[in-house]
């Protein structure tokens, strides 16, 4: 036989005859190539005892299994294999990082991972494992940043498995943190269109409530409208294009139904909500009528992103350019929630009551800002706003019409002559729905109680 033949024999045996033993055993053999032995002997001890115990295990055909990982027949199993790449993601060596974030995005990529739901409870053995890959992204380290944002878009993007409440907000906090504190260009792209790409796919799955859903991909060039396009070095846009493309239509077909829940989805359940990225809230949210756990988690997204957009500077640190980032980043998210709305938005009173009090408030409150930026998104969300909800927002629009559009266009306060262009951008796009025109002139300049904007324009 030849060297060739035999290294591939060697790779195919790696691992046992399992499903996940074929992702598993190249990994734990590639960690335990480059682990540093002396300094981290008992990684190396658990890599070569579960490589030893993946060769004893089978594919469990039994659906009755509790086992998280796909073909193990129990829980220890699962917790016995896995435990290695926990201990080399906490490693804090890059060179072995690596390898475990890899094989972790193959798992979820895969489906391996699969029919559970993942919240914050310290027992559940994928939280714990999603918890180290997050705190991966404090090395510092330029490709583990890449692979830790393409692990945590794969299991948000995964059907097999549902990542809700508190563990949703941890991966969303974490892929922020990767956008503002990177000092890398490229990385931070990337970090801002896997969070819009999160926000297609949670938000698309609460459109219909089901995690099997056909969504969108999101376009990193649109995404750079109004903000980072100084980040572009060179090929970035294509680049991150292809890492969203590549994460995303992974295995894009419809799963073996005995990776999946039944009907993709998981029992309604009524849950507590959450606030401002994880806190406990009051019981403003948990008065929902039959709110299934998929929209629930949406709510509680889309109110921490509207909270989140309307943080100010303090006294103390006025010129604050990470929390203005922040801020920019949020409203970006927002714009694309909405871009994307469909009918739930306008039938359901929760999401129709959580535009009126979260999104809208954050309208009014940011409209006082200098920041071009800022007015930029504003103008585009209230574009969506006017679109797709004037029928139940007539009040707010009414507000928001004068003080966006007519205010730049009476010239009050001298605004820039981009804040012109904006506005005339934003008029060109509105006349050329003529349904909206008249919409316009019937609910505000024909109703005694509303204002004239017809007339003042």
């Amino acid at each position: 036989m030849s060297g060739g033949s035999q290294s591939q024999s060697q790779s195919q045996s790696l691992g046992g005859c399992s499903r996940c033993g074929w992702v598993l055993g190249p990994s734990l053999d590639k960690i335990i190539k480059n682990v540093a032995w002396r300094k981290h002997s008992h990684l190396v001890s658990a890599c070569k005892s579960a490589l030893d115990k993946l060769d004893t295990l089978f594919d469990s055909s039994d659906p009755a299994s509790c086992s998280p990982l796909y073909g193990l027949s129990n829980l220890s199993d699962t917790e016995f294999v896995l435990q290695p790449l926990i201990l080399a993601l906490d490693s804090a060596s890059p060179k072995v990082v690596e390898p475990a974030l890899d094989c972790v995005f193959r798992l979820f990529s895969f489906r391996l991972i699969r029919s559970c739901e993942i919240d914050t409870n310290p027992a559940s053995l994928i939280f714990r494992l999603l918890d180290s890959v997050c705190k991966c992204s404090a090395l510092g380290d330029d490709a583990v940043e890449l692979g830790v944002l393409k692990v945590l878009l794969s299991a948000v993007r995964s059907t097999s498995i549902l990542i809700r409440g508190d563990c949703l907000v941890h991966i969303v906090r974490t892929c922020y943190n990767v956008y503002l504190g990177g000092l890398n260009g490229t990385n931070q792209i990337c970090a801002k269109s896997v969070l819009a790409q999160m926000m297609i796919t949670v938000f698309t799955r609460v459109e219909d409530d089901s995690m099997l859903v056909n969504f969108q991909t999101v376009s990193v060039a649109d995404l750079l409208e109004f903000t980072d396009r100084n980040l572009n070095e060179g090929s970035s846009i294509q680049f991150v294009q292809n890492f969203v493309n590549e994460v995303v239509q992974v295995n894009d077909g419809l799963p073996d139904s005995n990776i999946l829940p039944e009907n993709g989805s998981l029992p309604d359940s009524k849950v507590d909500g959450k606030d401002e990225l994880g806190n406990q809230e009051s019981n403003d949210a948990a008065d929902c009528s039959g709110g299934s756990k998929i929209r629930e988690d949406g709510f509680m997204l889309f109110k921490n992103l509207c909270k989140l957009s309307m943080k100010f500077s303090s006294q103390e640190h006025p010129d604050d350019h990470i929390l203005l980032r922040g801020k920019i980043l949020s409203l970006e998210l927002l714009k694309v929630i909405m871009d994307n709305a469909g009918p739930i938005w306008r039938t359901n009173e929760r999401f129709l009551v959580a535009i009126e009090q979260y999104l809208c408030l954050s309208l009014l409150k940011n409209s006082a800002l200098s920041v071009m930026t800022i007015f930029q998104l504003l103008c585009s969300i209230f574009k969506s706003l006017l679109s797709k909800f004037r029928s139940v927002l007539k009040e707010e629009i009414g507000v928001f019409f004068p003080m966006l559009i007519l205010r730049v266009l009476e010239n009050v306060l001298q605004p820039s002559f981009l804040q012109k262009m904006t506005v005339l951008n934003l008029l060109e796009k509105i006349s050329q729905d003529s349904q909206l025109i008249v919409d316009i002139f019937v609910n505000y300049d024909c109703d005694v109680d509303a204002p004239n904007m017809f007339e003042r324009y």
